[in-house]
């Protein structure tokens, strides 16, 4: 099951809200357009994204900020932006730029989670470029060049003698992501936001708390890292080891055993909330015979993507 995405505008307090898509698994055991061929052939892609990018970061290493990172994928599609202007003869954009942006974007293998571009026309140098700019619009220039982007692109198309210059700034989703997925990374703060919830419902059913168990603790985690290392998401490894299996060679003597597995970027109570949702995680979550638990999460990067793995194991002791 495949969770609809939704993103934040800024991420609050401990935890960022995260919304990712996310899967659950739970087991109990008893191109160019027309016209912008004629504009492409004229363009410098070389020294003028190298001179801006210099002029750029001398304006954030001014303001204590951390450089910019040239982009060759982002000056691929600024590339196409200045074709368009100088094809049209105009900075104005349509409507549907915006999204064609986003779009060759993620073609060229930089799918961004925030980006901005500008359009300046005249200048003959990069220096003159962001004079230009912060002169003309200081609030626009300081948002944009001062602003939580990583990644830089920049294109040049000659149009008469006042060419125009593309220049698109890019923070890449990967990024933002791995920025949500730090506080996945402090483990008491985890295990306490997961158990408080699932306790937390458990009251709600008249369900006795569950306590968490360091072996179990060590048998999750054990789980969660096996699959990131070796990319599958399942109950069984590839050598068919059963949840059960895992508790009792972890030292562990069960009557009862139930694991819920999840995938996605969330914060603690979250990830429980989509548990409930589903009906085989829930019974496991208010299942009266447990009486102990064991947490775990470990981010694992696909792709473009970070996806951390979740793991909650439910055991009663025989």
């Amino acid at each position: 099951m495949r969770a609809p995405r939704r993103r934040p505008a800024t991420p609050p307090r401990r935890f960022a809200r995260l919304f990712a898509p996310l899967a659950l698994l739970a087991l109990a055991l008893a191109g160019p357009a027309r016209g912008q061929d004629r504009a492409a052939t004229t363009f410098v892609t070389g020294d003028p994204a190298i001179d801006l990018l210099a002029a750029v970061n001398a304006e954030r290493i001014r303001s204590a900020l951390a450089p910019l990172e040239l982009s060759p994928a982002l000056s691929e599609v600024a590339v196409t932006r200045a074709a368009v202007a100088a094809a049209t003869d105009s900075l104005d954009s349509a409507p549907s730029a915006a999204h064609d942006i986003t779009r060759r974007m993620r073609r060229a293998g930089y799918p961004p989670y925030a980006w901005r571009q500008r359009l300046v026309q005249g200048p003959r140098d990069a220096d003159s470029v962001v004079r230009q700019w912060r002169e003309s619009d200081p609030d626009g220039f300081e948002e944009v060049v001062l602003g939580d982007f990583q990644g830089f692109g920049a294109a040049r198309a000659e149009a008469g003698d006042a060419p125009i210059w593309s220049l698109l700034f890019a923070l890449p989703r990967i990024a933002w992501e791995r920025r949500q997925a730090e506080p996945l990374g402090d483990v008491d703060a985890v295990r306490a936001g997961v158990l408080a919830a699932v306790n937390a419902e458990r009251h709600a059913a008249g369900l006795a708390p569950l306590r968490t168990e360091a072996r179990l603790h060590v048998v999750a985690a054990g789980h969660a890292e096996d699959m990131a290392r070796r990319g599958f998401f399942d109950h069984l490894n590839p050598e068919g080891a059963t949840p059960m299996d895992r508790v009792r060679q972890g030292g562990y003597a069960p009557h009862r055993v139930a694991e819920n597995l999840a995938k996605g970027l969330f914060e603690p109570a979250e990830v429980v909330r989509r548990w409930m949702l589903s009906p085989g995680h829930r019974r496991n979550i208010l299942d009266p015979a447990v009486r102990e638990v064991g947490i775990a999460v470990v981010a694992r990067e696909e792709g473009q993507e970070v996806l951390p793995l979740w793991v909650l194991v439910l055991a009663a002791p025989a």
